[in-house]
């Protein structure tokens, strides 16, 4: 063999396999540039996220600084379109119960109320949205609608079916029914760390702007969707009552027919006081309350 073929042949031997496998990483790599992460703009990945940002690992996320990350909202149940007043829907059995000690004002209440199967008495629930701004930004509501979830069906042996309700022991001045932030209204500026509790009515129009009562007879849980802009980026909410779903409607006063009454006052002490249910014909007569001992 001549020189020049013995130096050909070194040479392929030792270039070739460095050449295949640049060959090999380019495919791979030119395979992952068209898939994998890789999201088209305007697109969001499939946990509704922005994009992993390999080459900024340990970033701070884009989206906590943007609108959808700049509130903070939650939903409590705070009345009813009539009343202030959150009255329940409960077994008579449970009603004569002392509530448990951490029970010692009506807000508690009304939280240990639902925790225990309590259905809020009255139509057209009214709900207070608690907003907290993450950084300087303009807040504006556009509707806040009920999304029903489930009916609930109670069984009929439980009852008999009484109203429960919470007295503060300290007398205060008359409440007007909670007014309703509506839409339209100029956005209400935060500054970072500012929280704005506002009280709202449900939106009594479906999607097309036609009329539309949300609660079916009888119970049902259900779920807030609220609309909001956030600096004038629209941006859709979904809450539920804590860890779990809001419920609606208790009804049990009727036209000739109002419940039996259970009025738990907490402070200064605990007392319990019992109105008993009245039928009538016409104008509903005077209701007598009597002060009972707790079961």
């Amino acid at each position: 063999m001549s020189a020049g073929r013995r130096l050909l042949r070194v040479v392929a031997i030792g270039v070739l396999p460095a050449v295949l496998a640049f060959a090999a990483v380019y495919a791979l790599r030119s395979g992952n540039d068209g898939g994998g992460d890789r999201v088209e703009p305007g697109r969001t990945t499939a946990t509704g996220g922005a994009p992993p940002d390999r080459a900024g690992a340990g970033r701070r996320p884009a989206a906590s600084a943007g609108p959808a990350g700049a509130v903070e909202l939650a939903a409590t149940l705070s009345g009813t379109a009539y009343s202030t007043e959150l009255t329940f829907e409960v077994p008579e059995a449970r009603a004569r119960v002392s509530p448990p000690e951490w029970v010692h004002d009506c807000g508690r209440f009304a939280a240990w109320a639902r925790d225990n199967g309590g259905v809020p008495v009255g139509p057209e629930p009214v709900h207070t949205l608690t907003l907290r701004a993450r950084r300087s930004v303009d807040v504006q509501v556009a509707t806040v609608r009920a999304v029903p979830v489930a009916r609930v069906d109670r069984p009929r042996e439980q009852g008999p079916w009484v109203e429960l309700a919470c007295r503060d022991g300290v007398a205060s001045p008359a409440a007007s029914p909670p007014g309703r932030w509506r839409g339209g209204e100029m956005p209400h500026p935060l500054a970072a760390g500012q929280t704005l509790e506002v009280p709202v009515e449900l939106d009594g129009l479906d999607e097309s702007g036609g009329p539309v009562d949300p609660f079916p007879s009888g119970v049902s849980d259900y779920r807030l969707r609220v609309e909001l802009e956030v600096d004038g980026v629209p941006r859709t909410y979904d809450l539920r009552d804590g860890d779990r779903d809001f419920r609606c409607c208790g009804r049990i006063t009727y036209m000739g027919y109002q419940a039996a009454r259970y009025e738990w006052t907490l402070s200064p002490a605990r007392a319990l006081r019992y109105c008993a249910e009245l039928r009538y014909t016409g104008e509903p007569p005077p209701r007598t309350c009597t002060p009972r001992a707790p079961a």
